[in-house]
C-alpha cells in the first residue's frame, strides 16, 4: 500500500498580519494558556510530583484538542494561531520530556535527543526558509500525529511514575509509535522545504 504525502501548506511571511483581535479568539487563548502552563508542568515533573504533572499534562492535551475544534466551528483561523499552536505544542512536549529525563531514568535519553533534533531541525529550517523564500511551513497531518502521540507517551510515563498499574511497557511501545511519527514528519517537512527552496532558486535564476 502506498501512503500518499499529505498536502503541505506554507505561510508567506510577507502577508502575516496579527491584530489585537486575534489574541481574543478562544482558540488562541487556549494555545496561550497551554504555553503558560509549560513551566508548571516542568516544575511538577522535576519535583517528582507526578500526580499533579499528570493533571497539568492532561489539561495541556485537552486544550490542544479544543483550540483546533473552536478554530473550526467558530471560524477563528488566524496567522497567530498558525504560529502559536505548534510553538505551544513543542514547548509543552519538550519541557515535559526533558524534565522527565532529568528527574527519572525511565525514559530513554536517545528518545529525548531524537525529539530535540527533529524540532531543532524544523525550527532552523523554517528560519532559513523565511530568509530565502519568505515562507514558513505550517503543521501538517504528520506533525499533528507526532505531537499527539508524544503527548500520550509522556502522560503514560508520568502515570507509570505514580506506580499506577499499567500494562507492561505500554508507555515504551507508545513512545516507539510516537518516534515513528517523528521520523515520518521530519521526512515530510524536509521534502516540502527542499522542494520549495528548489522552486525559489529556479525562480530567482529565471528572474536574473
Amino acid at each position: 500500500m502506498v501512503i500518499k504525502t499529505p498536502i503541505h501548506q506554507f505561510t508567506d511571511t510577507r502577508n502575516i498580519h496579527i491584530s489585537l483581535k486575534d489574541f481574543l479568539y478562544i482558540s488562541n487563548l487556549l494555545s496561550l494558556f497551554r504555553l503558560l502552563i509549560v513551566p508548571i508542568l516542568f516544575w511538577y515533573i522535576y519535583q517528582k510530583n507526578y500526580q499533579l504533572a499528570v493533571v497539568v499534562g492532561t489539561i495541556a492535551i485537552i486544550t490542544d484538542l479544543l483550540d483546533g475544534f473552536f478554530a473550526r466551528i467558530l471560524n477563528q483561523h488566524s496567522e497567530l494561531g498558525i504560529i502559536l499552536d505548534p510553538i505551544a505544542d513543542k514547548c509543552a512536549i519538550g519541557a515535559g520530556i526533558i524534565a522527565l529525563a532529568v528527574s527519572t531514568t525511565t525514559i530513554p535519553i536517545w528518545a529525548l535527543l531524537t525529539v530535540i533534533f527533529r524540532d531543532l531541525a524544523i525550527v532552523l529550517g523554517n528560519v532559513y526558509l523565511a530568509y530565502r523564500a519568505k515562507m514558513i511551513t505550517r503543521s501538517n497531518w504528520w506533525g499533528k500525529c507526532t505531537s499527539f502521540s508524544l503527548a500520550i507517551a509522556l502522560i503514560l510515563y508520568l502515570i507509570r511514575s505514580t506506580e499506577f498499574p499499567l500494562p507492561e511497557q505500554i508507555e515504551f511501545y507508545c513512545l516507539c509509535v510516537a518516534l515513528a511519527f517523528v521520523g515520518i514528519s521530519f521526512v515530510s517537512y524536509s521534502r516540502h522545504m527542499l522542494r520549495l527552496l528548489k522552486t525559489e532558486t529556479v525562480r530567482q535564476k529565471t528572474a536574473q
